[in-house]
């Protein structure tokens, strides 16, 4: 009993310092979730998860191109490195089905962008 909660609570301390330096996105059907890294960091991991049924062809970009453009499965994942010293701004865009494009901001709490109406 007791190792077993000792081995739950080096597990949740080691997920956690595995998230603390990425960002995550959390696709919905109705929203996007983002959980930023707690400070600032020159190379970035950003956790892209989508949670719908379907496929979601994705990009990471930068205010003027785009980084990387990838598909997300059905319930799959996708984690990017990205060398954030060389950008200003990183934006997650869905391009289909489109969606809005999210800012991802360092520092912040978790935010959520609905889906227009």
């Amino acid at each position: 009993m007791r190792t077993s909660i000792v081995f739950m609570l080096l597990f949740s301390v080691s997920v956690f310092a595995e998230y603390k330096d990425s960002f995550i996105v959390e696709v919905s059907d109705r929203k996007i979730k983002v959980t930023s890294p707690l400070k600032k960091v020159s190379f970035v991991s950003i956790i892209v998860k989508n949670e719908t049924f379907d496929k979601i062809i994705s990009e990471i970009r930068s205010e003027d191109k785009v980084l990387k453009r990838f598909v997300l499965k059905p319930e799959g994942q996708e984690v990017v490195q990205i060398d954030y010293s060389k950008v200003k701004k990183l934006f997650y865009v869905p391009v289909a089905p489109p969606f809005e494009a999210v800012e991802l901001r360092f520092e912040q709490k978790p935010y959520e962008v609905p889906e227009k109406k």
